[in-house]
């Protein structure tokens, strides 16, 4: 049979490359098979920030394929930044032995931040009531003209209202994290504080030192907006913070190798502003060609998880009930998840000063 020549448009936030792939595609031959296909990602917000759409598929036979209007294809996963209602459609390219698969399609929402959830959050933390209709629709006109969420809480924080509670130290801290953080302090960081206070460390110093940390950043993608507003992130992530070790650690429990300079760039720098979590970093690197190439079997693919997400060797319980699950038909995502959602994973990521997610 004849070789077919097949051109594969992959876009990068609008960056669109051409590569040709060249193979002996038979019509007769078998279809190539989506194994996994790809899941919509939730709780996506217009916040000015590029999206991925959908978790990476899996295929069989070849590799997958996406598209958002089912004419022009991609090999990446289509990313949105605007407010809007999309399709994804998928399928698995064949390669010389396997033809195309059928398409298959998800529909994935970007929606508005919500400002006005941010605003009662705020309000009802630092000041001890709910927002007013005018204050919510306030804080939502600040938004839309250009403020951003830490200017804001700079303002609740200073003002006459929150001066007037006349909070003791104590209360103040459990205020500050409540608000900024979503939880309670921990006893060292309480004591920290308190001392760090009494010494005469002004509050607004604590407040803005505690906007800057990773805990506030991820309080402002819960409710879809970015810390800074419209401040360009940081992409340079030194070598050897809490980051940059936690995606060295990725290299080398899940793909089994030393970091290459840009993976490690652009990991990292992910992180750093918050734009995925470590359940999404992790995520990228069980479910990376790379790792899908190397043809593991379920159980290399069950003691890599346990060392990544659980920091130690499988224990033979454990191990005989994950690799029992996925021969019953449990996906490989499915056993991902039951791993990413446990105690342990949470505390690997605090220890890195990541947000599990």
């Amino acid at each position: 049979m004849k070789a077919l020549t097949k051109k594969l448009v992959s876009t990068i936030t609008g960056i669109i490359t051409v590569v040709s792939l060249a193979g002996a595609v038979l019509a007769d031959n078998p279809p190539a098979v989506v194994v996994q296909p790809p899941v919509p990602v939730q709780n996506l917000r217009d916040d000015g920030a590029w999206h991925e759409l959908v978790t990476p598929g899996t295929a069989e036979g070849g590799f997958m394929q996406y598209s958002i209007d089912g004419v022009t294809w991609f090999s990446t996963i289509p990313a949105a930044t605007a407010i809007g209602h999309y399709t994804v459609f998928y399928r698995a390219a064949g390669d010389a032995n396997h033809s195309m698969s059928s398409v298959g399609s998800v529909n994935v929402d970007i929606t508005r931040p919500d400002a006005e959830a941010f605003a009662e959050h705020i309000y009802m933390n630092a000041l001890g009531r709910h927002a007013s209709d005018q204050e919510k629709l306030n804080f939502v006109n600040s938004i839309n003209g250009g403020a951003n969420p830490a200017d804001i809480v700079r303002a609740v924080f200073s003002s006459g209202e929150f001066q007037c509670r006349n909070l003791n130290d104590f209360d103040f801290i459990n205020t500050v994290y409540a608000t900024l953080c979503r939880r309670t302090p921990d006893s060292s960081g309480r004591i920290s504080w308190s001392n760090a206070l009494q010494s005469g460390l002004p509050r607004m110093s604590m407040v803005e030192q505690v906007i800057s940390s990773y805990e506030f950043a991820d309080t402002c993608l819960v409710f879809g907006m970015s810390r800074g507003g419209n401040a360009q992130p940081n992409t340079t992530v030194s070598a050897g913070t809490s980051v940059r070790n936690f995606v060295g650690r990725l290299y080398r429990l899940c793909l089994g190798r030393t970091p290459d300079g840009s993976g490690s760039d652009y990991w990292s720098s992910q992180l750093q502003n918050h734009v995925i979590s470590g359940t999404n970093c992790a995520y990228g690197f069980f479910f990376s060609r790379e790792f899908i190439n190397a043809g593991y079997s379920n159980n290399e693919y069950v003691t890599r998880l346990y060392r990544v997400m659980l920091g130690r060797e499988p224990d033979a319980a454990g191990l005989a009930n994950w690799l029992d699950a996925l021969n019953r038909g449990a996906s490989r995502q499915d056993v991902f998840y039951g791993f990413a959602h446990s105690a342990e994973f949470t505390r690997i990521c605090a220890e890195y000063g990541i947000v599990r997610g």
